[in-house]
């Protein structure tokens, strides 16, 4: 029995390695050799009976073909047995395993289908913008990296599209809204183009566009599609963006640098005040490369002492007597002579250091002020310009306090001057937290650049304002009726609410006298005096601080007062 298993566990590992679709080959074989052992058997028994028949009996011989059919049964009976115990479990184990295997493949093939679905999902996010939907900026990159191998980029026009006061939306509103903003506009800069032209988002609040349309005409859609406003949340919200852009031709062949020379187009419309198209030309490059050197020298300039105040005096309207001064800053490079803000601010906001800078302005400005003061030239009242980033800074009031008694100054002789854009974007944040601050403590704020077209009257009730500032392009066309029925709105809210006005860019005397006819107290602006370096404006204050100022050579007229 011992030997039959031993036989059994061999002839199961052998069918183990046995092809399954051959396996009924082996059951034939092993009956063929059952039924040949058997007739092997039967005729060596017939042998052995034949050649004992004539030494036993018929009995004897009888009794021995009986043995020999017995034998001959009960060793068939334990071939099947085994056979059967060894056959039947194998079969039933591998047609089990057959039937794993084909679960198995159904599986695979499931899996691997699965696969190519996620793999398909993959490449679509990999190349698509979440929010939107569009092709992202490794799509674009790719897409003119293939027009560059087949030379199909000459003619065609990229576009680089950054709207213009994004952040103050999502700071304001939050970001839930600023994301329904990007998409509306992408549906918008989507509905401009035909089928087969792209529109990406590169980040951001920036899209690019790559079509073989003409600038103009490009240009002039996107304009008109985002002027007309875009529906966010029910809400109808004005969207503008500005534009750089250039067209394209086979000796270009780096899409990196092109993109990058499309948006360098676009930060030049920007810092032209946003809302406009500018075309890429080798010298917008040159100007950067210009800018990025002077963002290398602004921190040793402020360490050394090169950024300077320039004092503009603010004379009233109604008797010439000097009211106050506004503190503009001026950069005295050593190689480059003297830089105007709008050369060297934009640098400094690109750098991160407005804060530093506009601290370094302050705390000159009112050392000179003191200076005055203890030399009994004139008791200063000056204006101090503030950065969104430095109201906003979380350290500002300490830093102005410290600045302020160094100085030796007392609290209402500084006035900081604050954008429209500043106080109605930061209402909810810092900005507001360090205005009442400073309101608090004494500081008086004043509303800069007022008639621009930004500022919330609902907000401005709630500021703690001591005025505002007429902005220039509502004083350059006055007399003009049209210009006149603006002025004299801003001057009656301006005295329902308890605000001095001060109106900039005066230079005529017809304007000076036209304020004052209207109700404005002070002025400022080039028919006065033009914003002076610190030496100049000693001697100025010397001859105009104890007596009217006089523009054009005559003393301004005075105003009857009620």
């Amino acid at each position: 029995m011992l030997l039959l298993r031993q036989i059994s566990w061999r002839v199961k590992a052998s069918l183990s390695r046995i092809n399954p679709d051959r396996l009924w080959l082996f059951h034939v074989a092993v009956l063929a050799f059952v039924l040949a052992l058997f007739v092997a058997m039967h005729a060596i028994n017939q042998q052995i009976i034949a050649s004992s028949s004539a030494a036993h009996s018929a009995e004897d011989i009888a009794f021995l073909r009986k043995l020999q059919w017995a034998d001959l049964l009960i060793a068939g009976l334990v071939l099947l047995v085994q056979a059967a115990m060894i056959f039947l479990p194998t079969h039933l184990g591998l047609r089990r395993q057959m039937q794993a295997l084909r679960n198995q493949a159904t599986s695979l093939l499931d899996a691997k289908q699965e696969l190519e679905h996620l793999s398909k999902q993959l490449s679509h996010l990999s190349n698509h913008d979440a929010l939107t939907g569009l092709p992202n900026r490794r799509h674009l990159v790719s897409l003119m990296r293939d027009q560059v191998a087949q030379r199909k980029l000459t003619g065609q026009c990229l576009l680089f599209i950054g709207l213009d006061g994004f952040k103050s939306i999502n700071d304001s509103a939050g970001h839930e809204l600023g994301d329904h903003v990007l998409v509306a506009v992408s549906r918008a800069l989507s509905a401009c183009v035909d089928e087969g032209q792209i529109v990406a988002r590169i980040d951001g609040d920036e899209f690019a566009m790559l079509t073989d349309e003409p600038p103009a005409d490009i240009v002039q859609r996107v304009k008109s599609s985002l002027s007309g406003g875009i529906s966010v949340l029910g809400r109808d919200m004005k969207v503008t963006a500005s534009i750089g852009y250039l067209v394209l031709d086979n000796d270009q062949s780096d899409p990196l640098a092109i993109l990058a020379d499309a948006a360098m187009a676009m930060q030049v419309a920007k810092t032209d005040g946003g809302n406009r198209a500018r075309h890429f030309t080798p010298a917008l490059r040159e100007n950067a490369g210009q800018l990025q050197r002077l963002q290398l020298d602004l921190p040793a300039a402020i360490r050394n002492g090169e950024l300077e105040p320039w004092f503009q005096p603010q004379v009233r309207l109604t008797d010439g007597a000097l009211h106050g001064v506004e503190v503009l800053a001026r950069w005295r490079h050593p190689t480059r002579g003297l830089l105007t803000p709008d050369r060297f601010l934009p640098v400094a906001e690109r750098a991160g250091m407005m804060i530093e800078m506009d601290h370094a302005i302050w705390s000159s400005a009112m050392t000179y002020a003191k200076g005055w003061q203890r030399s009994q030239i004139w008791h200063p009242l000056i204006s101090l310009n503030a950065a969104p980033d430095t109201i906003a800074d979380p350290h500002l009031i300490e830093r102005f306090l410290l600045g302020l008694r160094r100085s030796g100054l007392a609290a209402d002789q500084v006035i900081i001057e604050v954008l429209e854009t500043t106080l109605i974007a930061g209402a909810d944040d810092m900005t507001a937290i360090n205005i009442d601050t400073l309101a608090e403590c004494g500081i008086a704020l004043e509303l800069d650049d007022f008639g621009t077209g930004y500022a919330s009257l609902c907000r401005l009730t709630q500021l703690p304002l001591s005025g505002i500032k007429l902005d220039r392009s509502l004083v350059a066309p006055l007399p003009d009726h049209g210009a006149d029925s603006v002025v004299r709105a801003i001057l009656a809210l301006a005295a329902e609410l308890g605000l001095h006005v001060i109106a900039e860019g005066i230079e005529e005397k017809g304007q000076a006298q036209h304020l004052s006819d209207r109700g404005c107290i002070i002025g400022q602006g080039y028919g006065f005096a033009r914003p002076m370096p610190p030496n100049e404006f000693e001697i100025w204050l010397r001859r105009h601080a104890n007596r009217p100022v006089t523009m054009g050579g005559a003393p301004l007229p005075l105003v009857k007062q009620a």
